[in-house]
């Protein structure tokens, strides 16, 4: 199947998509989703541990590294309108969506957008070290700098050098934030269930990863459903990445 592309989408394609190994002909495609105050990079060495049938896409979001001067997105729902363009270019294969934290409501508002358009939905989701967008969660009164700071850091869903570190903290810390704070206002009271298969991963020292939570992905799907968790705290795909991309790949291919 050919999908119909334009300059536009090209041009998206461009500003958020990278791949660390073009593939001309694959069977299918990984599109990995950062967590919040990620970056692209974060799934390079992912690329050279999938088969060479399959092809992964890293996102960046706007507001770091290469899209720097651009400002960050407002809300989750924001950042999935404007990937889904972008991805168009790539829908002539399969598509899986893999997002961590963050990246995993990101790449749910994507499956959902993928299923309701014209064009052909995710082949599945995989989503790690993140609530179900339906169950109920302590949101902040204010979403001030300092409040969402004190979240990011009670949280876990960064690396506390990026606080204390000077140099760091100027590049990283606008990024961080605009991204907690999408998070932390991001509701649907009104899920959608998707027809794709839901798989959840988190880690067995993340105390928002507990069975029930991971489970409760599966109530998002008519189709199959999983989880798995994995020893580690929130980030455990970094001590664990040959483990869990080695089950990624195993699922794509059933």
């Amino acid at each position: 199947m050919t999908v119909p592309t334009t300059t536009g989408t090209l041009g998206a394609s461009a500003r958020w998509l990278r791949r660390p190994r073009p593939c001309h002909d694959p069977g299918a495609r990984l599109v990995c989703l950062p967590h919040a105050g990620g970056t692209a990079s974060a799934y390079t060495s992912w690329a050279a541990r999938l088969p060479a049938r399959l092809e992964l896409i890293a996102v960046q979001y706007p507001g770091r590294q290469d899209r720097l001067a651009e400002p960050c997105s407002p809300s989750v729902p924001a950042i999935a309108d404007a990937l889904v363009p972008a991805l168009a270019p790539y829908a002539d294969r399969p598509l899986y969506l893999f997002g961590h934290s963050m990246g995993g409501l990101v790449g749910y508002e994507v499956a959902v957008r993928l299923e309701s358009g014209a064009g052909p939905g995710p082949a599945g989701l995989f989503v790690s070290g993140q609530f179900a967008p339906h169950r109920s969660r302590p949101v902040p009164e204010a979403l001030d700098d300092a409040t969402v700071e004190a979240e990011a850091r009670a949280s876990g869903w960064s690396d506390p050098a990026v606080f204390d570190h000077p140099e760091l903290r100027e590049l990283v810390l606008p990024a961080l934030l605009a991204d907690v704070r999408a998070v932390l206002s991001y509701h649907r009271g009104d899920p959608v269930r998707l027809r794709c298969p839901i798989v959840a991963y988190g880690g067995s020292g993340d105390p928002g990863d507990v069975p029930a939570e991971l489970s409760a992905w599966g109530e998002l799907t008519s189709g199959p459903a999983a989880w798995r968790r994995f020893d580690g705290d929130h980030f455990y795909l970094r001590s664990q990445e040959a483990e869990l991309v080695a089950d990624i790949v195993a699922r794509m291919s059933n």
